[in-house]
């Protein structure tokens, strides 16, 4: 019979066997004849054992640590807090200065050995203020977080993901002259990320994303007329833009009050009535027939623009009265010049237009972009899909945010930020 090939054992074996904390799996793989051996071996004529007479204080010590888990917790605490207060000492000049962000070391030995002796017991030992670990605290942000928040101790802030989702549409060519609440509404078209619109303005303001708009002047203004429902009440009104070879044109538009969705909309270089007579017409034949639309108020102000064949048509179709804005209403043609101002401050004024025919372009991508972007007053909804009888279900948007919410928390909970992870 083959005798079994005999196992030379690691020093580190033997005194773990001999402190009785070998790991049971190890002391399945020793023979138990070998064990045994270990037990009842006469240990007092080997070489050294004097010295461990001498120094059995110690190595009972030691059984008692590895017996006790309480006391063994202490014992790397106290062992950790030790090393720490060396580390201190020899580096005070860089700590102070947070140098290589050494710093966040400190704090992660600090953390682990408070989380057994407590923060002020640890402080005491290492010789040092509470004042000194809050300095010690402020000079090290966590890197995961654009607050430089702790995720762990402020679980409620956006997913770096989601961070990073802000940051990509934000910057998206195809959105720059939107709007941030636009930007905010699209991204929830997409299903990319749930959040509230203060909590997107409130990281987009801390990336520094500003839209590259020029500044405006806020004022006070009453609430306007409101239609109840769409094509019941339109807008018409005419804007001067100047191309680069300094000719004026003129950018005539219709637009329903209800949805803000532009209808028609015509460019030309003269001022004419009859650009808006047929934008009119246009919305008569595509819109109020087919709509079945017997009542319409049609609003304009007292430019020229507005008269000759303008007053021919309404009168031509009793189911279109014409109003003349802080005339025959209170009301301003506010609407509709706020529409033309988008479109000049939103896209117009960021191309380099040379002439009519590019104007002409532009102006049709300008509209375009205008009716199908979310609109915050639409509730994120873009003035086509208002036009034709979307409507958004606010209900469900909160719940997707609350759940996002309780999803955040979870997630940045697990995450190893900085030294509350430890």
């Amino acid at each position: 019979m083959t005798p079994r090939p005999k196992s030379a054992y690691h020093p580190y074996i033997l005194v773990a066997f001999d402190l009785n904390c070998l790991p049971d799996d190890l002391l399945l793989h020793i023979p138990r004849s070998t064990k045994h051996g270990w037990l009842h071996k006469d240990q007092t004529a080997l070489f050294g054992h004097d010295w461990y007479i001498q120094h059995k204080n110690t190595f009972d010590t030691l059984k008692l640590v590895v017996a006790h888990k309480r006391l063994l917790q202490l014992n790397k605490a106290f062992l950790r807090v030790f090393a720490l207060q060396k580390f201190i000492r020899n580096h005070a000049h860089r700590i102070n200065d947070n140098i290589y962000r050494i710093n966040e070391t400190v704090l992660n030995n600090l953390y682990k050995a408070s989380q057994i002796l407590g923060v002020k017991t640890t402080l005491r030992y290492l010789h040092q203020s509470y004042s000194w670990y809050l300095t010690l605290k402020r000079k090290n942000r966590c890197r995961s977080s654009v607050f430089s928040l702790c995720r762990i101790k402020h679980p409620a802030q956006l997913l770096l993901r989601e961070v990073n989702c802000i940051i990509a549409y934000c910057s998206d060519i195809r959105f720059s002259h939107w709007p941030l609440a636009s930007v905010y509404h699209q991204i929830h078209r997409d299903h990319v990320a749930n959040f509230s619109l203060s909590t997107f303005y409130k990281y987009a303001n801390w990336l520094h994303i500003k839209r590259p708009a020029p500044a405006k002047r806020r004022k006070n203004h009453h609430t306007g007329i409101r239609a109840a429902g769409p094509l019941q009440i339109l807008h018409a009104d005419s804007t001067v833009f100047k191309t680069a070879d300094n000719v004026k044109n003129y950018i005539y538009l219709a637009q329903d009050n209800f949805s803000r969705a532009i209808l028609a909309y015509k460019v030309d270089t003269v001022c004419t009535a009859q650009n808006t007579f047929d934008n009119l017409e246009a919305v008569r034949q595509q819109y109020l027939i087919p709509a079945g639309i017997t009542s319409c108020q049609l609003i304009t102000d007292h430019g020229s623009e507005n008269a000759g064949p303008v007053k021919t048509l309404t009168a031509a179709h009793p189911s279109i009265t014409h109003l003349i804005a802080q005339h025959d209403i209170a009301f301003s043609n506010s609407m509709i010049e706020a529409a033309n101002k988008q479109l000049k401050y939103r896209f117009l004024y960021h191309h380099h237009i040379p002439d009519h025919q590019a104007l002409v372009k532009y102006i049709n991508q300008a509209v375009l972009d205008y009716k199908n972007r979310p609109h915050d007053i639409l509730h994120g909804l873009t003035p086509a899909e208002e036009l034709h009888g979307k409507r958004i279900d606010k209900a469900a948007l909160r719940h997707l945010i609350a759940i996002a919410k309780i999803s955040r928390i979870a997630e940045n909970k697990k995450v190893n930020c900085c030294y509350y992870s430890f």
